[in-house]
């Protein structure tokens, strides 16, 4: 295998910004799965496994996560109204599935009353728990006790301008869809305790890139290397180093541990040929209709792009706030408001149920009304 050189990382980077002359959208949708009967009880990867397997009516693909975490990643949709209608006719199939189990799919961005245990035992995530038993604790609960709605969406015409409003409205989504309001069962308030998790892990590869694309280039070189390909297979990086200082030594990375290493970055937002929105947790059916709605309409309505930005650039440090305050905040709350009555605004009557979504949305962050015990939470199973 040909050894990597800069040349190749600057390669990898600039790819990773393609612009096309359509927009479409998909979405990773994750679950934590429960026991109906006793929530305390593990579910393990394979038992999730053997359960979620066969077809599904939109084509959905299943994968499982190292903590048995149910992700549902759906083929590219030519609008929101598209993608939503496959996550449900998929997600109807699939709770059924469980159900018949005596499980449930929880949409919950962090358990907050089973373990950290990794339960799949893939190559790759034996690796990283041992990187992160070593360097970033908090990466074993990433790993095992999260879930997210990753949303995907093409750049368009213009990455640089896709990715500079996606820069800067990523903290504030993160804070509007948060759903993850206990880490231990006791303690609830508006903030999500997944994204204090991902805050916790190696920050050079959990920070935010930057507002342009170059910055991909040196994020890459400035990352610490996890993992690599060795005897055995992929393997835990035995030193610490960055890729750059990888690059300089006797015997370098090669192109995949290059490709390998891209795929340990964990930035909120990430270039993939398409952008990887990874900061909104698990949501319930309404939340993820208003959160794919509010990401497709901010992103691909220029009309909508400086009111946005002026809303979001108001705040100060605003990725230190909403992890640690979130809508507790007065600011990051009012800003959130007003980002869903834009968005409830520009959708009107021309798709009124996306609206009600966003403006149902609008207002439990309003009322202060979101789950307020384990009970409470475990009830947002999908029906």
């Amino acid at each position: 295998m040909p050894r990597a050189t800069h040349a190749d990382v600057a390669q990898r980077a600039a790819a990773a910004f393609r612009p096309s002359n359509q927009v479409r959208i998909g979405a990773e949708v994750e679950w934590l799965v429960f026991h109906r009967a006793d929530p305390t009880l593990l579910v393990p990867a394979p038992q999730a496994a053997a359960v979620a397997t066969g077809p599904l009516p939109a084509g959905g693909a299943i994968t499982i996560e190292p903590g048995g975490q149910v992700e549902l990643v759906t083929h590219p949709a030519p609008d929101p109204t598209a993608l939503i209608a496959a996550i449900e006719a998929d997600t109807a199939v699939l709770s059924a599935r469980f159900a018949a189990h005596d499980l449930a799919l929880v949409p919950l961005g962090l358990d907050p009353i089973r373990p950290t245990r990794r339960t799949l035992d893939a190559p790759r995530y034996i690796a990283m728990e041992q990187y992160f038993t070593t360097h970033s604790p908090a990466g074993l609960d990433m790993m095992t006790r999260t879930a997210s709605l990753q949303l995907n969406i093409d750049f368009g015409t213009n990455p640089e301008r896709t990715w500079h409003l996606a820069h800067h409205l990523a903290p504030l989504l993160a804070a509007t869809f948060a759903n993850s309001p206990t880490a231990n069962g006791a303690d609830f308030q508006p903030v999500s305790r997944r994204q204090q998790i991902w805050a916790a892990i190696d920050r050079s590869r959990t920070q935010p890139v930057g507002a342009t694309p170059s910055a991909w280039h040196r994020y890459i070189l400035d990352a610490n290397v996890m993992l690599h390909h060795g005897n055995q297979g992929i393997q835990r990086s035995p030193d610490s180093h960055t890729f750059a200082e990888s690059l300089a030594t006797e015997r370098p990375p090669t192109q995949a541990d290059l490709d390998l290493h891209i795929t340990t970055l964990f930035p909120p937002v990430r270039p993939r040929g398409y952008l990887e929105l990874r900061m909104i947790d698990a949501l319930p059916r309404h939340g993820r209709a208003a959160a794919i709605a509010t990401v497709w309409t901010l992103l691909t309505h220029s009309a909508l792009e400086r009111e946005a930005l002026e809303m979001c650039t108001t705040l100060i440090d605003p990725w230190s706030v909403v992890t640690s305050d979130g809508l507790q905040d007065a600011a990051v709350r009012d800003t959130a408001l007003n980002l869903l009555g834009l968005v409830t605004d520009r959708l009107g009557t021309g798709n009124p149920q996306l609206a009600q979504a966003c403006d149902r949305w609008r207002a439990r962050l309003a009322a202060d009304t979101g789950p307020r015990t384990i009970d409470e939470l475990l009830r947002t199973a999908e029906q």
